[in-house]
């Protein structure tokens, strides 16, 4: 009886476990490629179990060192990654130290997170058709990443043309406005003038006849 109800309890486990990570379709190279924020070939340097969840649950988090990237970009200097995961009831990938692997990670905030639902896999286990569709997908996302560079930088370029053309334009604008302002008060300059020239010419011609 008692074993009955201890096969029980181990067979509800194992259903509530494959229940939460339903692993049976795994997703094709391009749909990972396209869920992943991350994807790239990496070794784990480190492995630190010190950490707890908010629930109580061990936590790792797997230092990695990328050797080879396939989405997002790898700075010099910055080509280190951590990625966390839970240890018990949770579909997190557990990674071995000093193995290298083929990494889809996803984001969680500012952390990285790896499910064993993935493509995620030991880098020796990984055919090279799935590296050379990866290599494929990257260079595409780096083709479109410069196309969209070169269309903001000749946006760029014309609206600081725009600009120039505006302002020389306005300058324009001020400088004819001035001019006409200038000539108005030389035009009524001139009128002053000539009134004043025949008012005295008229009282010279006065001043005689008398």
């Amino acid at each position: 009886m008692i074993r009955k109800v201890l096969f029980g309890l181990f067979f509800i486990l194992i259903s509530s476990e494959v229940y939460c990570c339903d692993c049976s379709n795994k997703p094709s190279i391009e749909e990972n490629w396209k869920k992943a924020n991350q994807v790239f070939i990496g070794k784990v340097i480190k492995v630190d179990s010190l950490l707890y969840s908010e629930y109580g649950q061990k936590m790792y988090s797997y230092t990695i060192r990328i050797s080879k990237t396939y989405k997002d970009e790898i700075f010099r200097e910055n080509y280190f990654r951590t990625i966390l995961g839970v240890s018990m009831g949770s579909c997190d990938y557990y990674f071995e130290p000093g193995k290298e692997y083929l990494i889809y990670a996803k984001r969680d905030y500012n952390a990285l997170g790896c499910s064993i639902c993935s493509r995620t896999d030991f880098l020796q286990n990984v055919k090279k058709g799935e590296l050379e569709v990866l290599e494929d997908l990257y260079k595409k996302s780096q083709k479109n990443k410069n196309e969209i560079r070169i269309i903001k930088l000749q946006n760029n370029i014309e609206y600081q043309i725009d600009l120039v053309k505006n302002s020389f334009e306005e300058k324009l604008k001020r400088n004819e406005m001035l001019i006409y302002i200038l000539s108005g008060i030389s035009f009524i300059l001139f009128l002053a003038v000539l009134i004043l020239f025949f008012k005295k010419k008229k009282s010279i011609q006065k001043a005689l006849i008398d």
